[in-house]
């Protein structure tokens, strides 16, 4: 009886098998972590993109910029700071600043910190960020980098003007004087614009002394709301020392007393579900409320860290 002829494609599925094996084996072996102790472990923390409350961490629309959820960088600063293993942290900071209460809260958690805190300026820490680098043991800035831009900001769009010229009229019922204030659907009289700008003192003032109180000396004078280049920032003493990621790393060690590290990255993570899901959603509701829709949908007076 003739024996039947194996496939000739059988061998050559088991050598891409074997071959796959090898290569899978030397892969794993080139770039296996070498074993290092678990109490020398440096948390890395991201602060990337305007700072917000509640935005259940990093999120995008068709019409918006990422946005950071203080709500998780709060949680990655306490979960690093009660691991007995993280000897120490870097805040690496790319960020224009963002809302008041969202900022003061991260710096409010900084302080809480009871292990070296080294903040990594390595292109943007301005205003509300800049207050958050603030709050650490050290600042290191890229000499290139944005730095600075002590102040607060605030305003809204203004359309009572072009409603009247279509004969449009807004009524406002209230209950309170002020209870309209900062609509912007009616003119902002020279009180009410009076009133806002007393608010807007206030938060810079507290801005600017906590500030000072965390960075050891008086910035007053630099709490223009003007940015500082590194280079510059180093001269007038809003950071400590110009470099990058290496230094940052080195002062923590330095700080620590660690000769080796491990670096550990605290970042929030999404599944491809959940990046389409969300990337879908957007993209249909920024295409359908359309640009006039962006524009009014917040209509209530803003203040922001810029």
């Amino acid at each position: 009886m003739e024996k039947r002829k194996k496939p000739k494609w059988t061998g050559v599925i088991v050598l891409l098998i074997v071959c796959s094996i090898v290569l899978l084996t030397i892969t794993a072996v080139k770039f296996s972590p070498t074993p290092l102790d678990k109490n020398n472990k440096i948390a890395v923390i991201d602060i990337k993109g305007p700072i917000t409350l509640g935005s259940n961490g990093a999120s995008s629309g068709l019409f918006s910029t990422d946005t950071i959820d203080s709500g998780a960088i709060i949680s990655f600063v306490e979960i690093a700071n009660q691991d007995k293993g993280v000897k120490g942290i870097i805040l690496n900071i790319n960020s224009p600043g963002g809302t008041v209460v969202a900022s003061k809260e991260i710096v409010d958690a900084v302080k809480k910190v009871d292990k070296p805190v080294v903040a990594l300026i390595r292109e943007v820490g301005a205003s509300g960020a800049y207050w958050i680098a603030s709050a650490a043991d050290v600042i290191v800035a890229d000499p290139l980098s944005i730095t600075g831009s002590i102040g607060v900001a605030g305003g809204y769009l203004e359309f009572s003007d072009l409603i009247s010229e279509y004969g449009v009229e807004y009524r406002s019922l209230k209950s309170g004087k002020y209870k309209d204030l900062g609509n912007q659907w009616i003119d902002l009289t020279p009180e009410g614009k009076n009133l806002l700008q007393k608010k807007l003192d206030i938060i810079h003032n507290y801005f600017i002394n906590d500030v000072n109180k965390n960075r050891g000396k008086d910035l007053t004078k630099y709490a223009t709301g003007l940015f500082y280049l590194g280079t510059e920032a180093k001269e007038i003493g809003l950071i400590d020392e110009l470099g990058g990621k290496d230094e940052a790393i080195a002062k923590v060690k330095e700080l620590a007393g660690l000769k080796e590290h491990q670096l550990v990255f605290f970042k929030t993570k999404k599944s491809i579900f959940d990046i389409l899901g969300q990337l879908s959603t957007n993209m249909g509701y920024s295409v359908g409320q359309g640009l006039g829709s962006e524009l009014v949908s917040n209509p209530e007076f803003e203040i922001k860290l810029e």
